[in-house]
């Protein structure tokens, strides 16, 4: 296990900047997630990690020692590839235990020790001896992922790993890979274009965008305290609904609607300007966010209390669980899940409710968070987060 530091680390092709001077710390043993849309740098960072490209500027340090220009073969990593990288005319051991001698001090007997408790901890014994064409896809992750096990490194890296599988084998290998962490509990760096996946098996998930760290924080942090629009936007599914207003003497005010921000007296909860818990400035332009989850058919909760909403519904969209209600409340877009049976069509006027301890406002320029409604927001750990996006 090992402790791994970014500082101010950068990397440039030509005239792009694929990594824009970001700061991480990822601790001893952590499952750490690196989460976000094609072409924000999250691939190219993990390169940089394994040392397979070379950094144009910062440094890498893995346990106190400068790694930065260190040959990849030195820095005692293993990296599972999206394609899985095996060898076509070579049996599932041979692809596991190829190298090894090279790369390292590994006699046959240890080797052979390795590649079983590779197998038993995988259930891969059965593949040893095939090669890759007679595995389906899920069996060559496994082969992939005994191979990196087998060299005990220092810190698995891990590149979109589960992109290549099917929906449902994704799910199972998920659980996997977060029960091998458990048993090994070696340092994780896992990249993946996938929310679900981050949510589910990181233990801190780090959110980038265009080069940049957005946000670093515990799952259900980020879901709840995002720092700015771009990650409440992108963790979610659905994403949450954006809706143009302005402060008006603590309440959100847009041309079809008035909701009242609870606390907006002291309801500053991120720090996004360093002043900590301060009171909203009356009269700004904001941009409120509410997620579908916590809207509702009035209908459906009769005992809500606070402001309902006239909606349309344009679009309804049936989901197994849960109805999505594509509607416009005076000319902004809005999504709202309502329960999987309820007759509503496109056309419909609804009255819609919401949690009022689920509302959230962002600076239409920076996009960064001011205000949370729900109180247990820890302004000092949430105000760090947004510290990363900068």
């Amino acid at each position: 296990m090992t402790t791994v530091t970014l500082h101010d680390l950068r990397k440039e092709f030509d005239d792009v900047v694929a990594v824009n001077g970001i700061d991480l710390e990822i601790v001893d043993g952590e499952f750490l997630v690196i989460v976000g849309p094609s072409g924000c740098g999250k691939s190219t960072t993990l390169r940089l990690l394994a040392g397979l490209e070379d950094a144009t500027g910062g440094e890498i340090v893995m346990d106190g020692r400068d790694v930065t220009a260190v040959e990849p073969k030195d820095r005692n990593v293993a990296m599972v590839f999206q394609n899985y990288a095996l060898y076509p005319h070579m049996t599932g051991r041979r692809n596991i235990t190829f190298g090894m001698k090279s790369s390292g001090d590994f006699t046959d007997e240890a080797i052979d020790r390795r590649v079983g408790e590779a197998a038993e901890t995988l259930d891969i014994a059965d593949l040893l001896d095939r090669k890759p064409q007679a595995m389906s896809g899920g069996e060559r992750q496994r082969v992939a992922l005994g191979r990196a096990i087998v060299r005990d490194p220092d810190a698995f890296l891990m590149d979109e790993p589960l992109s290549n599988l099917d929906a449902k084998l994704r799910i199972q290998m998920r659980a996997e890979l977060a029960q091998l962490h458990t048993s090994l509990g070696t340092t994780t760096v896992y990249v993946t274009h996938d929310q679900t996946e981050a949510m589910t098996l990181g233990e801190r998930v780090v959110v980038m965008n265009d080069g940049r760290i957005m946000q670093v924080d515990e799952p259900q942090t980020l879901y709840d305290f995002p720092a700015n629009r771009f990650v409440a936007e992108f963790i979610g599914d659905p994403a949450m609904n954006m809706l143009p207003v302005d402060i008006e003497n603590g309440t959100a005010v847009h041309d079809a609607f008035a909701i009242p921000l609870p606390n907006a007296d002291g309801g500053l909860r991120n720090g996004a300007n360093g002043d900590g818990d301060v009171p909203i400035r009356d009269g700004r332009r904001a941009v409120l966010g509410v997620r579908p989850e916590d809207l509702y058919l009035a209908t459906e909760r009769p005992d809500a209390s606070g402001e309902t909403l006239a909606a349309t519904v344009d679009v309804t969209e049936p989901l197994g669980d849960s109805l999505l209600l594509h509607c416009s409340i005076g000319e902004s877009p809005c999504k709202i899940q309502a329960k999987p049976r309820s007759d509503i069509r496109p056309g419909d006027t609804v009255s819609i409710a919401y949690d009022p301890a689920r509302l959230h406002c962002f600076d239409p320029e920076s996009g960064d968070a001011f205000y949370h409604s729900e109180s247990d927001a820890s302004s000092e750990s949430v105000a760090a987060a947004a510290d990363q996006g900068r």
